[in-house]
Protein backbone atom coordinates (compact mmCIF):
# COMPACT_ATOMS: atom_id res chain seq x y z
CA UNK A 1 0.00 0.00 0.00
CA UNK A 2 2.83 2.61 0.66
CA UNK A 3 4.65 1.66 -2.68
CA UNK A 4 1.70 2.63 -4.25
CA UNK A 5 0.93 6.12 -2.56
CA UNK A 6 4.72 6.73 -2.88
CA UNK A 7 4.20 6.27 -6.99
CA UNK A 8 1.03 8.71 -6.99
CA UNK A 9 3.24 11.04 -5.21
CA UNK A 10 5.83 10.40 -7.47
CA UNK A 11 3.62 10.64 -10.65
CA UNK A 12 2.13 13.66 -9.38
CA UNK A 13 5.63 15.55 -8.70
CA UNK A 14 6.85 14.50 -12.14
CA UNK A 15 4.03 16.18 -13.61
CA UNK A 16 4.18 19.21 -12.32
CA UNK A 17 7.71 19.33 -12.88
CA UNK A 18 7.35 18.98 -16.95
CA UNK A 19 4.59 21.61 -16.80
CA UNK A 20 7.03 23.94 -14.89
CA UNK A 21 9.48 22.95 -17.05
CA UNK A 22 7.51 23.18 -20.22
CA UNK A 23 6.24 26.94 -19.21
CA UNK A 24 10.27 27.74 -18.40
CA UNK A 25 11.23 26.58 -21.81
CA UNK A 26 8.16 28.64 -23.49
CA UNK A 27 9.04 31.45 -22.20
CA UNK A 28 13.31 31.71 -22.66
CA UNK A 29 12.40 33.90 -26.28
CA UNK A 30 9.32 36.23 -25.16
CA UNK A 31 10.72 39.07 -23.45
CA UNK A 32 8.84 40.56 -21.40
CA UNK A 33 6.77 43.86 -21.99
CA UNK A 34 8.56 46.81 -19.67
CA UNK A 35 6.72 50.06 -21.44
CA UNK A 36 3.97 50.36 -19.01
CA UNK A 37 6.40 50.27 -16.46
CA UNK A 38 8.36 53.54 -17.67
CA UNK A 39 7.21 57.23 -16.13
CA UNK A 40 6.35 60.18 -18.74
CA UNK A 41 4.72 63.58 -18.82
CA UNK A 42 1.42 63.88 -19.97
CA UNK A 43 1.56 66.15 -23.00
CA UNK A 44 -2.14 67.25 -22.62
CA UNK A 45 -2.28 68.23 -18.76
CA UNK A 46 0.93 68.10 -17.84
CA UNK A 47 0.51 65.41 -15.06
CA UNK A 48 3.78 63.32 -14.08
CA UNK A 49 2.18 59.44 -15.00
CA UNK A 50 4.49 56.94 -12.77
CA UNK A 51 2.73 53.91 -14.36
CA UNK A 52 0.54 53.08 -16.69
CA UNK A 53 0.07 53.56 -20.68
CA UNK A 54 -2.75 56.65 -20.23
CA UNK A 55 -2.82 59.44 -18.07
CA UNK A 56 -5.36 58.74 -14.88
CA UNK A 57 -6.92 62.59 -15.18
CA UNK A 58 -7.76 63.40 -18.81
CA UNK A 59 -7.21 59.98 -20.77
CA UNK A 60 -4.46 60.92 -23.25
CA UNK A 61 -1.79 58.17 -24.36
CA UNK A 62 1.35 57.93 -23.83
CA UNK A 63 3.37 59.59 -26.43
CA UNK A 64 5.10 57.21 -28.64
CA UNK A 65 8.78 57.49 -29.08
CA UNK A 66 10.41 58.22 -32.52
Amino acid sequence: MSTLIFLVILLILAYFGLMAYRDYRNNLNRPEDTSGLEEWDCPDCGFHVQLGESCIYCGAGKPTRL
